[in-house]
């Protein structure tokens, strides 16, 4: 008989870590707590209108594109996107405003305007960045289960190390002096939940997610992608239970075996 997982949250690790064991051939049940399926991307719906409670840029498109491939899914199969441009408005004042379009030619002649020879640097910087991303995504995201730091140390990462002994923060102000500058190319770090003080050069990956493969959006809203990825756990066995409130992980002699709902035990062989 296979092993019973049930997962707390329906936000999107809680659905891809559910989507790849149900695909494992375990049982797995998600608990959402709220009445919509996402965690922090869930859906709002009030007096006919409808409200995304999360993001609203969708970056990256690469690695949402495998995720469904996995499950033998496109996702041009599940939603639609549309690829803005521009890409985004940074607004420092009423009279200062930078449009990013969806072309790096367009954004080198963007900080060129701004300092001179800045474009030049700029193209450095992608050329880096993108480096850095395929050194990210490839050789480390899909590669590495994440049960140690050591996971990191190879003779790929181990050529960049200097990346990981300055941050962000200095490495663009080392570059670049116009401070409007800096604040546009340090802040994709944010979207990691980091300042750029305290992340590692070598994630300046973000910046070619945003100026390299650029900013998109799902047609009706992000919350076409909870909905897309429900859809492929479904469809591998996954139940959903929502307004589901844990009210306590039941354990016994220091192993858990079950979550407690309205009082009622429901019992599982792995949290």
């Amino acid at each position: 008989m296979s092993k019973q997982i049930f997962i707390i949250g329906s936000g999107f690790s809680s659905l891809s870590a559910a989507c790849y064991l149900s695909k494992k051939g375990y049982n797995v049940s998600v608990f959402e707590k709220n009445k919509n399926f996402g965690g922090r991307a869930r859906q709002f719906e009030s007096d006919g209108f409808t409200f995304d409670m999360g993001p609203s840029w969708y970056w990256m498109p690469d690695v949402f594109e495998r995720f469904f491939n996995d499950f033998g899914k496109k996702v041009s199969d599940l939603y639609e996107l549309k690829k803005l441009n521009p890409a985004y408005r940074v607004v420092f004042d009423k009279n200062s405003q930078f449009e990013i379009e969806d072309n790096i030619n367009s954004i080198v002649k963007l900080f060129e305007k701004h300092e001179k020879g800045s474009g030049k640097k700029l193209e450095a910087f992608m050329k880096e960045a993108k480096d850095n991303y395929d050194l990210a995504v490839t050789n480390m995201l899909y590669k590495m289960p994440g049960l140690s730091p050591l996971e990191l140390v190879n003779s790929k990462t181990i050529a960049k190390s200097n990346l990981f002994l300055t941050n962000i923060k200095k490495q663009i102000e080392k570059r670049f002096k116009n401070h409007k500058l800096r604040s546009i190319l340090q802040f994709p770090v944010l979207f990691l939940g980091a300042k750029p003080s305290n992340t590692p050069a070598f994630y300046n990956f973000m910046n070619y997610a945003d100026f390299g493969l650029g900013t998109w959006q799902p047609k009706n809203g992000f919350y076409d992608v909870v909905k897309a990825m429900i859809k492929v756990a479904k469809e591998n066995g996954v139940k959903f239970y929502n307004n589901s409130n844990i009210e306590k992980i039941e354990v016994q002699n220091g192993q858990v075996y079950g979550i407690s709902i309205n009082n009622k035990i429901h019992k599982c062989d792995i949290l």
